[in-house]
């Protein structure tokens, strides 16, 4: 006998991490992780900060969950806009900071 293994919906998800729910934190993250992860590598090209900003973005995602609204848009297009911004926060300074040490 073959295991099936049930499928959340994006609705079911939200529905999940609105009510604060283990499980839904871990679909979000098993769904969402690696192409997050990819947008974050387009930026941060350093394996261990772009991991470390995956992290930080979904710390971010989890506390800043109420400010979603599926009206507004797709649930992986918000997420991928918090983590395009933490990767830039967390690499733009030392790329900076290389660039001016490269001038001098």
């Amino acid at each position: 006998m073959a295991f099936v293994k049930s499928v959340l919906t994006d609705a079911d998800i939200i529905r999940l991490v609105r009510l604060n729910s283990r499980a839904g934190a871990e679909a979000l993250y098993d769904r969402y992780a690696i192409a997050l992860l990819i947008a974050i590598i387009r930026i941060v090209p350093q394996k261990s900060m772009a991991e470390h900003t995956l992290e930080q973005t979904f710390i971010k995602i989890w506390h800043s969950f109420d400010l979603y609204s599926p009206k507004k848009g797709k649930l992986f297009t918000w997420m991928v806009m918090i983590a395009r911004s933490q990767a830039k926060d967390a690499y733009m300074p030392r790329l900076q900071e290389k660039q001016v040490l490269k001038s001098t």
